[in-house]
């Protein structure tokens, strides 16, 4: 009886792995389609200077990125879809900042933006901007996954805070 059951799961061992052998190697044909696997991705890029109210430079201003919004529709609907980033980055000496938030690109997208006083007694008020990009800003994709990249360039003014 043991051998018997071992011959019968040999034998059906055997025939699972001609099988599967079989299956496999007629989905790895030479087909005309290509498969990629992916993400659509772009490059964003915000740049700015932050000064206060007299065009004097900020220097050590916090500007954090909390989240990014996409926009993008089809036939029926329109969709919409906010990530949260929570990137962060400080004015150098002359004010400007360089801000790299990486994203989906859909039809349009917008970077949500906010400045601080990072300082125990913050002298200055703070503020936010978005700042959106479309489709048609972005240049350089590589026609696959990559669509190409895009800068826009902002100034901030800081208003003093009232004593």
């Amino acid at each position: 009886m043991k051998k018997l059951n071992r011959k019968l799961i040999h034998g059906t061992n055997w025939a699972l792995a001609g099988l599967l052998s079989v299956l496999g190697f007629s989905g790895c044909g030479w087909g005309t389609q290509v498969e990629e696997y992916g993400t659509p991705h772009a490059d964003f890029k915000v740049t700015g200077r932050v000064t206060d109210e007299q065009g004097q430079p900020l220097s050590g201003v916090r500007v954090v990125t909390p989240s990014m919004t996409m926009k993008w529709h089809d036939s029926f609907n329109e969709y919409r879809q906010t990530n949260p980033l929570r990137d962060t980055v400080y004015t150098s000496e002359d004010g400007t900042f360089v801000s790299r938030p990486g994203g989906v690109p859909t039809d349009s997208v917008y970077v949500h933006m906010k400045f601080e006083d990072p300082s125990e007694r913050p002298a200055y008020e703070s503020d936010s901007v978005t700042v959106g990009f479309a489709r048609g800003d972005l240049k350089g994709g590589d026609g696959h996954w990559y669509r190409g990249a895009t800068e826009k360039k902002i100034e901030v003014t800081l208003k003093r805070k009232n004593k």
